[in-house]
């Protein structure tokens, strides 16, 4: 028995099905744990999402413009939404979370319990205008529960959908040609708590980020490791991502053309021509226009992005607010990581700043071992993460005030980690003495930002169940989520287990035919190929003038077969396609 559990868990015995299946179960888990410990409505925008994800599967696309009266703290708002006649549970969202928002000392157990309550009611939503294509897919849970379970159902879809998206970059990551432990790691790294936070909600912000972290594995896998047996399933990836991305919200398709740029700048030369060439490509490109043109004109016809409207604070003329968006950058890089709530639940000790730390050491990595154009292609993606929100929020302050938020660039930003570690998978740094702190990098990033997920996810759930500064291990906690508070940290630990399991097998010896070259019609790798003239004799006899040495050019390595090796790390994921045949 104990010998078939190891071979079982052997990284040598995984298949991509495997690898796929347990990524899915490892990102589900962690996104079902933060769905549990998350009180209702306790993520940002929830409870709107929520409401327009009840009315899309019941066929309500167009609601009636109503007034809601929310609270926070003593500011009393009159907010105009749009409503949708629901069962009655839905028209106490919007003020569910207000007992406890931005009180650090008041649990969630002040907020009403909503139970199954009779009837209908008309709930308002300011996402009244958002394109229904997510809320049809996570939606239909309501149906089968009008209160609670119903809500809780919608946020575990919305899980398994984003974990599909993880796991299938990481499948995409294993796909790796050579040294996949970078970029296997990278998507742990990108996929950050805040990601995964977001996950476990009904938010389209959590399947905007999924997906377009999955473009990024695909894309970067297609132009940087094109190996031609997986070029079909790497573009359906790529399109089903891309598909995702541009319908779930409205900036997507400017964030995909920033994902296709970054990647192309750090692609080998010639490899956009070579995949442009295939008529794959450009039924995927079709399909993806049609679904793009439709989002970007839902967006246009219900002014989802608000241009063009009054300006209600003219004040905020576009110096004044880029200049304030700008000082505010290093927050939204936080936010991206450790903001949890409605921003008002923020990690501990300084949490969220030590999770920069090892996608800084695979940034700093890339560079020392990066050639100019893809050292260049990581400023231009470093650049549109601190300026993309100083021109967006530049330009719509004055009719809309200052509302962004970090999470609204986790699309653009997963892309970090993974274009680092894309360099990293092709080279190494030219310093020898860089180059074993690197080595040591995929470890290092996987066992510290399982690390301080947990530690960031914990502190979340101790808030919400005995507040802020209550003990850190409590007996009899105020709130409990569904499923106990040890239940649902035991959930995180299973997650966090598979998800370190994966990474693991990412040790695994390659195929033979991982290492037999790209082929076809796409640039190779870069690799070094060096012959090594054998002994007169090791393990075999010399040949005279026509064996080893001789005229008929036969070479013979150390070993007597007719194999040369390049001289390297001396594992063999590291040597990858290194190997090639001398004869």
């Amino acid at each position: 028995m104990r010998h078939r559990l190891v071979a079982g868990i052997a990284p040598d015995t995984w298949t991509p099905r495997r690898v796929w299946i347990t990524a899915f179960l490892a990102f589900f888990a962690l996104a079902a744990a933060w769905a549990l410990a998350s009180p209702l409505t306790s993520v940002p925008d929830e409870p709107w999402h929520m409401v327009k994800a009840a009315a899309t599967v019941r066929g309500q696309l167009h609601g009636t413009p109503i007034t809601v009266i929310t609270h926070n703290g003593r500011v009393t708002n009159e907010v105009p939404m749009t409503g949708y006649r629901l069962p009655t549970a839905y028209s106490f969202l919007t003020n569910l979370h207000e007992c406890y928002f931005n009180s650090p000392y008041v649990t969630a157990a002040c907020s009403r319990h909503l139970g199954s309550l009779p009837g209908t009611a008309l709930a308002g939503t300011t996402a009244g205008s958002n394109n229904p294509l997510y809320y049809l897919a996570v939606g239909w849970p309501s149906l089968l529960s009008p209160g609670p379970l119903g809500m809780y159902g919608m946020r575990l879809v919305s899980a398994a959908l984003s974990s599909a998206m993880l796991a299938s970059a990481v499948v995409t990551a294993f796909g790796w040609s050579r040294r996949r432990r970078y970029p296997m790691a990278a998507v742990l790294a990108a996929a950050t708590p805040m990601v995964l936070f977001l996950n476990g909600s009904v938010n389209p912000n959590s399947l905007e980020a999924t997906s377009a972290l999955l473009l990024w594995a695909a894309v970067l896998s297609l132009l940087t490791d094109p190996r031609p047996e997986l070029v079909p399933r790497l573009l359906t990836r790529a399109g089903l991502a891309t598909i995702a991305l541009v319908s779930v919200r409205q900036l997507g398709p400017a964030w995909a053309l920033v994902i296709i740029v970054c990647a192309a700048l750090a692609g080998h030369s010639g490899a956009l021509r070579s995949v442009l060439r295939r008529p794959a490509v450009w039924l995927w490109t079709a399909v993806v226009g049609v679904v793009g043109l439709g989002s970007i004109a839902w967006t246009a016809k219900f002014n989802v992005l608000g241009t063009g409207t009054a300006a209600t604070h003219p004040e905020l003329t576009f110096p004044v607010a880029a200049e304030h968006t700008f000082g505010l950058s290093v927050d939204y890089m936080r936010q991206m990581v450790g903001f949890f709530g409605w921003l008002d639940v923020r990690a501990p000790y300084n949490l969220a700043e030590l999770w920069f730390i090892p996608v800084l050491a695979l940034i700093a990595g890339a560079v020392a071992a990066g050639r100019l154009r893809e050292i260049a292609a990581l400023a231009v993606l470093a650049g549109s993460v601190v300026f993309i929100p100083v021109l967006a929020q530049g330009r719509q302050a004055a009719s809309l005030g200052y509302i962004w938020q970090g999470r609204y660039l986790l699309a653009v930003a997963v892309g970090l980690p993974l274009l680092a570690a894309t360099i990293l998978a092709k080279r190494e740094p030219r310093r020898e003495r860089l180059r074993g702190a690197v080595a040591r990098l995929p470890l290092a990033v996987t066992a510290s930002t399982l690390v301080l997920g947990f530690l960031m996810f914990y502190m979340t759930l101790r808030r919400y169940a005995v507040g802020t500064y209550g003990p850190l291990l409590s007996l009899h906690p105020t709130w409990n989520p569904p499923g106990t508070i040890a239940g649902v940290v035991l959930l995180y630990l299973a997650g966090a287990g598979l998800a370190a399991l994966v990474v693991l097998k990412s040790w695994a010896p390659y195929p033979a035919e991982a290492s037999e070259g790209s082929g076809g019609d796409f640039p190779a790798p870069d690799r070094t190929v060096v012959t090594v003239p054998a002994p007169a004799a090791v393990n075999g006899t010399g040949n005279g003038p026509n064996g080893a040495n001789g005229a008929n050019g036969k070479q013979h390595s150390a070993n007597g077969s007719g194999t040369a090796i390049a001289p390297g790390p001396s594992s063999a994921e590291d040597r990858g396609p290194a190997v090639t045949s001398a004869s």
